[in-house]
Formats: structure tokens, C-alpha cells, sequence
């Protein structure tokens, strides 16, 4: 996943301060941080992720708060919840992004993203033989690494961090 520049970042907030006086809600500085640090990131977080990166940034924000604000941030589109198999939900941007899939190391849980032109023509037709209309996709696929040397680092690595 890229880096997103303060242009996209700006973008971002201007749609979420829309959505969110269009929905009555006020726009606390805590939930923009929540957006700021999502579109920040170049990987995919879940909410305690989130929510412990905001408060080693001294950001004052309480789990109930990152939860809520990744629920109105999916609503309006601005993020996408995928599953990567570890039976939590993870969440990525998703304005200004590209649709791409996931493939997913059963083993280790590396995640490599993926694009395809014949993807998105696919996903259309299947939507369209549904009576729906695309809009965006979020696919994710799992299989074992390749490269089976550096699938067991990113295990023995895992088990240190643990300890």
C-alpha cells in the first residue's frame, strides 16, 4: 500500500467534514485524527493498532471513539474493512485508491497487494448479472509463500516479538 501525500490527506478530511455535517455529527479533532493517521499509514491497521499508534502521538482518544470513527469512515466510503485471516477486521484507505486484492501467506500472514486489468471488468459483469453496479471491491486470496525461506524469518520474527 503507498504513502498518501497531505494533498490526498487534505482532500480526505474536506469529504469527511462534508459527511459529517451533512449526517449532523460533529467533526472532533479526535476523529481526525483517527483519518489522518489511516490515510498516514502505508499498511493495514486494525482499531487497537490505531488506537495505540494515536495515543503514543499523545492524541486523547478512547477505543470506543477509534471503533466509532472507523464505522462512519466505512460508511462514507473513505475506508475499506478487509478480512486478512486474523480473525479480526483490518482497515485500509480506500479514497483515491486504486481496487486491488490481498493475497495472504497462511502461514506467516505476509500480505502482498495485487492489481489486475481483467479484475475490475470481471467484478463489473459479475455485478452487473446481479442487478448491482461497481463500486469499489476488496478481494483477498490465501496461499502459502514461495519463498519458503523468507515465510519461516517472518515466523521465527513473529515468535521473538512475542517474547
Amino acid at each position: 500500500m503507498k504513502q498518501t501525500g497531505s494533498d490526498t490527506i487534505a482532500k480526505v478530511e474536506a469529504l469527511f467534514k462534508s459527511y459529517m455535517k451533512e449526517e449532523g455529527l460533529r467533526c472532533t479533532q479526535e476523529r481526525l485524527s483517527v483519518l489522518r493517521e489511516m490515510y498516514g499509514s502505508s499498511t493495514h491497521l486494525d482499531a487497537d493498532e490505531l488506537f495505540v499508534r494515536l495515543r503514543k502521538k499523545g492524541v486523547a482518544i478512547s477505543r470506543a471513539t477509534v471503533y466509532h470513527t472507523l464505522d462512519l469512515l466505512f460508511r462514507f466510503n473513505l475506508v475499506t474493512k478487509i478480512d486478512l485471516g486474523h480473525k479480526h477486521t483490518h482497515y485500509e484507505k480506500s479514497w483515491g485508491v486504486t481496487n486491488h486484492l490481498h493475497i495472504i501467506c497462511l502461514k506467516c500472514g505476509h500480505v502482498s497487494e495485487a492489481t489486475s486489468c481483467e479484475l475490475p471488468e470481471l467484478m463489473e459483469t459479475l455485478c452487473v448479472g446481479h442487478g448491482y453496479s461497481l463500486g469499489s471491491f476488496s478481494l483477498q486470496l490465501f496461499g502459502e509463500c514461495a519463498d519458503k525461506e523468507a515465510c519461516a524469518r517472518r515466523i521465527s520474527n513473529k515468535h521473538k516479538e512475542k517474547t
